[in-house]
């Protein structure tokens, strides 16, 4: 039977529980904001940039394009990071699902077993086709689990730290650009 004291602190445990996850979505929103309008600024600016001096060799358009890449890199870091968070609040769902794909595999396993079975080179082609099948189906069962595993890693959360700062220098430069190239 539930005390009060104990009612009390699940209740505070919950209401807790609520906000962490509020301001964590919070968090994703900004950081998806950012990430657009960080790589919308820097795309604007570097049309403007083209339109305002055009490149005259080869050359010069493969050296603006590595450019636009790299000014493109901080946002494309940030929405990696938050398609990862994003698949790491999906997770409890996913891993509810996974033992039905997990019995379909075993199924898959299991059935070649039970048919004919052929010798020599056919029946090894044969088994190496349906364990190629096999291992296909299992990665897009366990495919799910990827993008939180690169998320989670220390050098992308580090580089998405950077990248956050790299976004909020870009914006108000690639304005700041867009003004200077439009009115000189």
């Amino acid at each position: 039977m539930d005390t009060p004291r104990t009612t009390t602190r699940t209740e505070r445990a919950s209401a807790a529980l609520r906000r962490v996850l509020d301001i964590a979505a919070s968090v994703l929103r900004g950081l998806t904001l950012l990430a657009i309008g960080s790589a919308a600024a820097v795309s604007v600016a570097w049309l403007v940039w083209l339109a305002d001096a055009p490149p005259p060799a080869t050359d010069e358009w493969v050296a603006r394009a590595v450019v636009l890449a790299l000014l493109l890199a901080p946002a494309g870091v940030l929405l990696l990071l938050v398609a990862g968070l994003r698949d790491l609040g999906r997770l409890p769902e996913r891993t509810r699902a996974l033992p039905a794909d997990l019995r379909d595999r075993a199924r898959d396993l299991r059935e070649p077993l039970h048919g004919s079975q052929r010798r020599g080179v056919l029946g090894v082609l044969t088994s190496l086709i349906r364990l190629g099948r096999v291992v296909l189906g299992s990665r897009d069962a366990l495919s799910p689990y990827t993008a939180v595993a690169i998320s989670l890693r220390p050098a992308i959360l580090i580089a998405s730290l950077f990248a956050a700062l790299a976004a909020v220098v870009e914006v108000p430069a690639a304005v700041l650009t867009i003004l200077i190239l439009v009115l000189t």
